[in-house]
């Protein structure tokens, strides 16, 4: 599992190197995908990947607003956007495998009973 983490906080700090501003896009708009893409990397280290998934959806409706407003050009957007679904495709698979511990293993398991040592035979028993 913390494998896989690690990839999708690889994958976010791709995102994030992405979302530098150039001519597809201001200073501005740069900072607000950078802080949407911070929130998927933080969540992501901590091992949570549904709050990941949930920052990623507000990174995605950050970045459809920038794009229709026209703060961000269509191949930046288009590459925005892959990014996005490479990293949400880690991250529902990393909540498809999370495994929720049956009913029956909740409890500990007793401890063996501890051998008892033999009785001496008693006087006249033979």
């Amino acid at each position: 599992m913390m494998r896989r983490i690690t990839l999708i906080v690889l994958a976010t700090c791709v995102l994030l190197s992405g979302c530098a501003a150039n001519d597809s896009y201001s200073t501005d708009t740069a900072g607000a995908l950078q802080g949407r893409v911070l929130a998927v990397s933080e969540a992501s280290a901590a091992g949570d990947p549904v709050a990941a998934l949930a920052h990623l959806d507000e990174l995605q409706a950050s970045l459809l607003d920038a794009y229709g407003a026209g703060s961000v050009t269509k191949p930046r957007f288009d590459g925005i956007t892959a990014a996005i679904e490479l990293v949400r495709a880690d991250l529902e698979l990393a909540i498809s495998q999370q495994v929720e511990v049956p009913k029956d293993e909740d409890k500990p398991d007793k401890p063996d009973e501890p051998d008892k040592p033999d009785r001496p035979d008693k006087p006249g028993e033979d």
